[in-house]
């Protein structure tokens, strides 16, 4: 049969509640690491929200200037003076601007704040056809500058006059890198870019090559662009750099009115090393935790099972038997007070029985050899005498029979004592009760026991007569016992003084000697199983006959007790009886 010691199932049991618990600690880092980089991304997709909402912003603002100077290029009529003098004023208010001009339906400049190339012809241009055409403000492609040489957009809006005729376009020419400067200051994170391209996926521009000449570089063809395009929002930790193609975390919003895209990348190591760095840590911290848990806990099962080693050894040292060497289990040195500490006080305070009850046989055996034997003996005597009757007189005969008698009557009592106490042992002692006069009966005792003492006085107080119902023999018994311990144990006489009172339907016995009296420690242990007091070794007694006589009082429904003021001082036994039995009283186990 297999066998799993208690140390092995302390650890089993442990690791089953603190398993779980472990695991759910884990994942609570996991679902923290992963909380972390939502919220990086949340962060990353605010910003290029943020951005594009400036993107917004700027293109409609080009858009709103091209109808303002529209309007007020109507009002003048087209007068290249007037309208130069306009035009150069709002280049000086807007660094954004790389140009503002009007030109005729034609596609010449009339006005410009810089200067346009000489035969400058605009006709052919898409926005200005549209503008022309359609009536209405129109922003372009994405444009390469012609003097800076940076992209470009053109805001073109009509002049219309007083019939909704076109008489010219205005263009406001908007510097995309002069936006991606006022972007960077929008409160990105050391280590991360922001690009923007226009709604065909064409690169505008990007914030870690401002200085750099720009080339036009198509990102349509991007999964994540095209998603985004779309009109969806990208979050990705797997997004590859635009140039130097490293692995990256991206955030692409598209603008809400125009459809340009803003991305927002941050290196994936450079964005999750503090967070990799905190989540190593947490590990680290984790992986500590449990060793010091299961550490403790083979630590704590450890302490456990050697404890219950130890009573069990003793538990086996006392089953063989062997109670002389026994000594106590030391309790825990940590002074928890916990269930084994009771436990080991438990298992000491039995062994201490064990070993008390063991010495207290030893000592009734040896008494009860020894009382025999000084009972057989004259027995053996006067069985020799018997049957020689010529050595003896008729008045020798009489004396050596009534002797036999007087030895066989203390066999008697004695095996009764031992009958008594094994019935009480095994749940059979009985009574029966009757209505009989309890002052007669004490009476009758004190007679008897008067007749066996010439040194010791024998008096009684009491009223003439309480009639009771109990059990007269048994009464008689512990009267008997009570009256004899007072004078056996006043050996140098006296008065043994018995009173009796009756208050509220209960009889009150008192028995009251001068004897060698009892320490305050002995006055529950007399009532023992062959409890013997060190002064009462002495003197002849097997230790059974106050245990006896309390049983039989309770099982009355009394109570026997016993009180002394010290050694020499004398001793006094009471006890209470009902004077109406019990209900349980016919048979009663102890």
């Amino acid at each position: 049969m297999l066998r799993i010691r208690l140390r092995a199932k302390l650890m089993v049991g442990v690791s089953l509640v603190l398993l779980p618990l472990l695991g759910l600690l884990l994942f609570g880092l996991w679902e923290n690491q992963e909380m972390r980089r939502t919220s990086l991304l949340n962060g990353m997709r605010q910003t290029a929200k943020t951005s594009g909402l400036l993107v917004d912003a700027s293109l409609q603002e080009a858009m709103r200037l091209a109808q303002a100077i529209a309007a007020e290029s109507a009002s003048h009529e087209l007068e290249p003076g007037a309208l130069q003098s306009l035009l150069e004023r709002l280049a000086r208010e807007r660094t954004d601007l790389l140009n503002l001009g009007v030109f005729d339906p034609r596609g010449r400049p009339v006005a410009a704040a810089t200067p346009w190339p000489e035969g400058l012809d605009i006709s052919d241009r898409p926005y200005f056809q549209q503008a022309l055409q359609g009536k209405e403000p129109v922003l372009s492609d994405l444009l390469l500058g012609r003097t800076v040489k940076r992209p470009v957009v053109v805001a073109a809006a009509p002049i219309l006059d007083a019939d909704s005729q076109v008489r010219g376009v205005v263009t406001v020419s908007l510097r995309m890198d002069q936006l991606a400067r006022r972007m960077v200051d929008i409160g990105m994170r050391p280590g991360q870019a922001l690009f923007v391209a226009d709604p065909r996926g064409r690169l505008v521009f990007h914030t870690s090559r401002l200085e750099a000449s720009w080339e036009e570089r198509d990102l349509s063809m991007l999964r994540e662009v095209q998603v985004a395009l779309s009109g969806n929002p990208v979050l990705t930790t797997e997004f590859t750099g635009l140039f130097q193609e490293d692995r990256r975390i991206a955030a692409l919003v598209p603008t809400v009115q125009h459809g340009w895209l803003v991305g927002v990348t941050w290196g994936t190591q450079e964005a999750f090393e503090e967070m990799n760095r905190i989540h190593r840590q947490q590990l680290a911290a984790f992986v500590t935790i449990a060793l010091l848990v299961l550490a403790g806990a083979g630590a704590l099962a450890g302490y456990l099972s050697g404890r219950v080693a130890r009573l069990v050894a003793h538990a086996r040292t006392l089953g063989r038997g062997e109670l002389g060497g026994w000594t106590p289990i030391e309790r825990s040195r940590l002074g928890t007070g916990d269930e084994l500490d009771e436990l080991t006080e438990a298992f000491n305070h039995m062994a201490h029985e064990l070993k008390a009850e063991r010495e207290r046989r030893e000592t009734f055996i040896a008494s009860v050899a020894h009382d025999l034997k000084n009972l057989t003996t004259p027995l053996s005597l006067a069985a020799r005498l018997l049957r020689d009757p010529a050595r003896q007189s008729p008045e020798a005969r009489e004396r050596t029979l009534a002797r036999l008698g007087h030895q066989t009557a203390r066999i008697e009592r004695l095996v009764a004592d031992l009958l008594d106490a094994s019935r009480l042992e095994a749940g059979h002692f009985n009574l029966f009760p009757q209505r009989h006069d309890l002052m007669k009966l004490v009476r009758g005792v004190l007679d008897e026991q008067q007749e066996g003492t010439s040194s010791h006085r024998l008096v009684l107080d009491g009223p003439e007569s309480l009639e009771l119902e109990a059990d007269p023999e048994r009464l008689a018994q512990v009267l008997t016992n009570l009256v004899g311990n007072g004078i056996k144990y006043s050996p140098e006489g006296g008065e043994v003084r018995v009173t009796i009172s009756e208050a509220e339907g209960t009889a009150r016995v008192q028995v009251v000697d001068s004897g060698i009296g009892l320490q305050p420690q002995e006055l529950d242990e007399v009532f023992e199983p062959y409890a013997r007091t060190a002064a009462a070794r002495k003197i002849r007694g097997l230790g059974l006959g106050l245990y006896i006589c309390r049983a039989i009082i309770e099982a009355h429904g009394g109570t026997l007790r016993a009180r002394s003021e010290g050694r020499g001082k004398g001793a006094t036994f009471f006890f209470t009886l009902p004077t109406r039995p019990r209900s349980d009283a016919v048979t009663r186990p102890p």
